[in-house]
């Protein structure tokens, strides 16, 4: 039987970020889920995730635009996928895409939330393949 696929959760929203890798773990994925960057840079470092799911507004409301630059900037880290699952238009009004942000915006897909099971399932897929 093959390992399961490493996917790790950076989100301050705990029950989102649980709902989310409930739906993972149900798909057969190995999942981890911390609540903030500096706890997801180290998960980072120890366990080497093969995806990220990433929020942006945490603490600050560019955490994740700021830990997605350094990771992408990172040779160790920089080909890991991360799909950034976010409420960051919806509660700014700002419009972000990695077609017209790609110099700031480097994730490797987006996604605004809420998100439906089977389009998260869609993409987090398509990043791994």
């Amino acid at each position: 039987m093959p390992d399961k696929r490493k996917v790790l959760i950076i989100d301050d929203d705990k029950d989102y970020g649980e709902a989310i890798k409930m739906v993972l773990e149900s798909n057969g994925f190995d999942v981890k889920h911390v609540l903030n960057v500096h706890d997801g840079r180290k998960a980072v470092e120890a366990d080497k995730p093969e995806l990220i799911v990433l929020d942006v507004m945490m603490d600050k409301h560019t955490d994740g635009f700021d830990l997605c630059y350094d990771l992408k900037h990172d040779e160790k880290y920089k080909n890991i996928p991360i799909l950034m699952v976010t409420a960051v238009t919806g509660k700014t009004g700002f419009k972000f895409s990695p077609e017209t942000d790609g110099e700031y915006l480097q994730a490797d897909d987006y996604i605004s939330k809420p998100v439906a099971s089977s389009e998260l399932l869609q993409r987090v897929k398509k990043l791994l393949n």
